[in-house]
């Protein structure tokens, strides 16, 4: 499709909780949204879940360990198909902090994986507060 081609306007469906901690579950990446000395960020990282908390593996001196700890932030997964022109979103919103060693699953299967190399052993647990989501359908 050129951009004076398009199908017929999509419609924005609202997802229900139970979609959205599905969804959360099956992804794999997203992007943790924060805001450090310069303003706002958003950077690609891969995750686990804990219930209903969001586990990240990062550098205890990277630019997320350092502003997203104890600061609120957004967490966003998707899925986009630029043909059909549709796709989903699910925003969890919420208060990041650290976890203790104590405070992660007990099966390391469990447990966030960073795809980066280096030493990614601060783990972020975000505790959503709010989890919302829309998905966009052709009409």
């Amino acid at each position: 499709m050129t951009s004076t081609n398009h199908w017929f306007k999509g419609r924005i469906k609202e997802l229900d909780a139970a979609e959205c901690q599905r969804l959360l579950r099956e992804a794999k990446v997203g992007r943790l949204a924060f805001t450090d000395d310069s303003g706002p960020d958003v950077l690609p990282i891969n995750y686990s879940m804990e219930g209903n908390d969001i586990l990240i593996a990062t550098t205890g001196y990277g630019a997320i360990a350092r502003a997203a700890t104890g600061a609120r932030v957004a967490f966003e997964i998707d899925e986009i198909d630029p043909y059909t022109e549709s796709g989903w979103s699910v925003v969890a919103r919420g208060h990041a902090h650290r976890a203790a060693a104590y405070e992660l699953p007990a099966d390391p299967a469990e447990r966030p994986y960073p795809w980066a190399e280096g030493n990614r052993s601060y783990i972020l647990r975000i505790t959503p507060d709010s989890i919302t989501g829309i998905r966009l359908t052709p009409a």
